[in-house]
């Protein structure tokens, strides 16, 4: 066997070893781009035999160069669209990527137009092919530099396919001398080291892929983590105002109640009730009754430090926890939230009103009495309220 024909023979074999392991490795790694390749590595396996039929056949065996320019061509256009689709996953694939089937058969019509002429050759249109084909594979060393990932494999693509070029380079000018078996001796090995490029730029593609698969392994991830954390915010938050809710308040205090026996420190808590919330929601209508609640609850949420926690106790009812803060602060606190309160403009002539009590817990308490002294206090200065309103309604024309 001639050694152009046996390197052919090599190379063929070791294309379709490769074709058969990117198979199997498509099952685990499902890109689209993965998808290009493996059909390019089939047209080039596909040139390969064909090129095996034709160094048995004599010249002007116009139909077998007019397939095998096809597969090349495919090859190429496959390589290139794997390329693009790995620095872009969501490049379309519509109707009109069909369209490259239509040079791709006029290119392979006109290189194989010349075998087809009595006494004519097919070297000139090999020589065209190779060159197209180098053209193509620099093109796809050029993106790989360009191409986010793995160094590793950037480098191994890149220099082997710009190898690969440059042996398709160095065909093109072997050919108008005459067939590969006119060929100097050294010149019938180039499909020895086209199997090697081969074998590298697999090597490249398989780490390149397996990055970007960790990459996306890693992204669902993260996405679990926080939908999970998602789901757990939505077991302890109030859906209305996004505050914490009565469930996680016992979480809450447990925590701040071993922190109090533990080391001594104060631990205060207001309740806070919107006057007159019933009258809104009766005259305003439930929705602006709505509004009031998120209105206020952002507005406590804004007047309290970070290390607070701020509850929907229930209805119009709020509970605010305030750890380290002794009885002097909290009646502050308490009093500033009471009279301090923004301007609501959904309730026209039924202005939004807090009434706030407050309470220190004592390490010798049960919470419950603390919580019903913050609650008499509360109930003290909404009465109060109310009879400031009544004497304003009075005194009013």
């Amino acid at each position: 066997m001639p050694v152009y024909q046996f390197s052919l023979l090599i190379q063929s074999a070791g294309t379709f070893f490769l074709f058969v392991l990117f198979l199997l490795l498509y099952q685990k790694i499902r890109r689209r781009a993965f998808l290009d390749w493996i059909a390019s590595w089939a047209f080039l396996l596909i040139s390969l035999c064909i090129q095996l039929v034709l160094a048995k056949m004599p010249q002007g065996q116009r139909p077998f160069l007019f397939l095998l320019n096809v597969a090349q061509l495919a090859h190429a256009v496959f390589l290139l669209r794997g390329v693009r689709r790995l620095r872009d996953e969501r490049a379309g694939s519509g109707p009109l990527e069909l369209l490259w089937i239509v040079p791709v058969i006029a290119i392979a019509w006109l290189t194989s137009v010349e075998a087809a002429v009595p006494g004519g050759v097919a070297e000139p249109g090999r020589a065209a092919m190779a060159l197209v084909l180098a053209a193509v594979y620099a093109t796809a060393a050029v993106a790989f530099t360009i191409t986010q990932g793995s160094a590793a494999g950037r480098v191994l693509l890149s220099s082997s396919l710009l190898l690969w070029g440059v042996s398709q380079v160095v065909t093109a000018s072997a050919y108008p001398r005459g067939g590969p078996a006119t060929w100097p001796e050294p010149l019938q090995y180039t499909n020895f080291a086209a199997i090697f490029f081969e074998m590298m730029i697999a090597v490249g593609i398989i780490i390149l892929l397996f990055e970007v698969s960790q990459r996306q392994l890693v992204a669902e991830m993260r996405k679990l983590q926080d939908s999970e954390q998602q789901l757990k915010e939505m077991g302890v938050r109030d859906p209305l105002t996004g505050l914490y809710n009565r469930h996680h308040f016992n979480d809450v205090i447990r925590r701040e109640l071993a922190n109090v026996s533990r080391y001594g420190i104060s631990l205060s808590v207001l309740l806070v009730d919107v006057d007159r919330f019933k009258q809104i929601n009766d005259i305003k209508g439930h929705a602006v009754g709505d509004e009031v609640l998120v209105f206020v609850a952002n507005y406590l949420t804004g007047s309290v430090r970070e290390s607070d926690f701020v509850f929907r106790w229930g209805g119009d009812e709020f509970l605010i926890l305030l750890p380290r803060t002794d009885e002097g602060s909290a009646a502050q606190k308490a009093e500033e939230l009471g009279t301090k309160t923004p301007i609501f403009q959904g309730t026209g002539d039924l202005p939004v009103a807090l009434s706030v009590g407050w309470a220190t817990h004592r390490m010798d308490a049960e919470f419950p009495m603390t919580l019903s002294q913050a609650d008499a206090r509360m109930y003290e200065m909404k009465v109060r309220n109310k009879k400031e309103r009544e004497e304003r309604e009075k005194a009013s024309p």
